[in-house]
């Protein structure tokens, strides 16, 4: 007598395949949002190394530096001094003084691995807001200038000056 192999039949791989389906509709959307909320997490503590390096700079130096210069002095590591770090772009907004700093992060796909946008300053405060930096990339470098090439004129270098569009931290 021969035996059979017991084996699945197709409505059961069927129903296997849809139960899957059903877990993965709600995993991927939730597994999505907490990656943008650890990327944004992310840069607000990369905004404060770059604040604490920047004390730490201006106590050497007697100015302020670019993000180059405190990698260079060893008070960042090199991801952030290249501008990207953690699903975000970071660079510093032209400010004009060598006794005053903007730095900003925008998120690299604006809407998918963060949606806010950040800025820091020589007061020590962190912003916040949200905008769109979509048509931003790696192209722009590291020197931001509000309203050039695809810099979004809300990057104030007086986030304080502007509540309507900046909005502080809680610390």
């Amino acid at each position: 007598m021969k035996r059979r192999k017991r084996a699945f039949t197709l409505v059961e791989l069927m129903i296997v395949l849809a139960i899957i389906a059903i877990v993965a509709a709600f995993a991927i959307p939730n597994l999505m949002r907490s990656r943008m909320s650890a990327n944004e997490t992310g840069a607000v503590g990369s905004l404060r190394a770059i604040m604490s390096a920047q004390a730490t700079y201006m106590n050497r130096r007697g100015v302020y530096g670019s993000l180059s210069d405190l990698h260079t002095e060893g008070l960042i590591d090199g991801s952030l001094a290249s501008g990207r770090h953690s699903g975000y772009l970071f660079g510093e907004i032209d400010t004009g003084y060598d006794y005053a700093y903007a730095f900003a992060a925008a998120p690299v796909e604006d809407g998918r691995s963060g949606e806010k946008e950040y800025m820091v300053t020589q007061q020590g405060t962190v912003y916040e807001s949200d905008f769109d930096t979509s048509e931003m990339s790696q192209d722009n470098g590291t020197l931001w200038v509000p309203g050039e090439d695809n810099v979004p004129d809300s990057f104030k270098v007086d986030p304080e000056n502007h509540p309507d569009i900046w909005t502080p931290i809680a610390e």
